[in-house]
């Protein structure tokens, strides 16, 4: 593994409001543990991350750290107060990621991320500059005119993006230095590295890297820990 200095940002200040709750939804607990720790064991795993900078709601980093030292026993893990968008929390978050030659962004709702989909996603910022996961969509897509059907988008092309996303750390200042009012209605990383001007290399995502957004995906991802094994998608079975 090439020796680089790599810094990985978590995004964990959603509230989670589509759960009906208070409670930040990466701080939500499946089979005992919660949805933050999970993401953050499988992204230890792979083993070439230096940092880690965790992004929480404002008023929650205490709690957030006594979760993280209860469950993964790692103090050097840096916990901060997120920002009221995304964009703003990730700005946050590289405030803390000084030094890095990489950064790596997740989602804290991906609990399932394999350390082969982060090791294709930092090679290919390595070479192009910027990385990203994602999936040739599958569903029939649509645009709707309120309830109903307007159109039908051919699906050819289109994919859907995952994370964890990697970024060399010039290339994601320069996508912020200049993002204007792109800022505003930006839903990752990659969307500033673009209205930039520069590129961002697809690689192969992964059907079980899940995002876990409403109520009903912390039952599939309760199944699935209680099949105990994974098939994961180059065929090998992980606990």
């Amino acid at each position: 593994m090439e020796k680089t200095n790599i810094v990985c940002l978590v995004a964990a200040a959603g509230r989670g409001l589509r759960f009906g709750r208070e409670l930040p939804k990466s701080f939500f607990r499946v089979e005992g543990r919660a949805l933050l720790s999970r993401s953050l064991d499988c992204l230890r795993d792979w083993g070439g991350i230096s940092r880690f900078v965790v992004m929480v709601p404002a008023g929650w980093e205490e709690k957030a750290s006594e979760i993280l030292s209860a469950e993964i026993g790692d103090r050097s893990i840096r916990v901060v107060a997120g920002g009221e968008t995304r964009q703003e929390s990730v700005r946050r978050g590289l405030a803390e990621a000084e030094g890095a030659d990489i950064v790596l962004i997740h989602d804290a709702c991906r609990p399932f991320v394999s350390t082969r989909l982060i090791e294709r996603v930092v090679s290919g910022a390595r070479e192009h500059g910027a990385a990203v996961p994602a999936l040739q969509a599958t569903d029939t897509l649509a645009r709707l005119r309120g309830e109903e059907l307007e159109s039908i988008v051919p699906r050819g092309g289109v994919v859907g993006i995952q994370t964890p996303q990697a970024f060399r750390m010039d290339v994601l200042k320069k996508a912020y230095d200049t993002s204007g009012d792109v800022i505003a209605t930006s839903t990752d990383e990659s969307s500033l590295v673009l209205a930039a001007g520069m590129t961002v290399k697809v690689v192969e995502g992964e059907r079980w890297n899940i995002k876990v957004t409403v109520k009903e995906d912390l039952e599939i991802m309760a199944s699935f820990l209680a099949g105990k094994k994974l098939a994961m998608s180059d065929g090998e079975m992980v606990d």
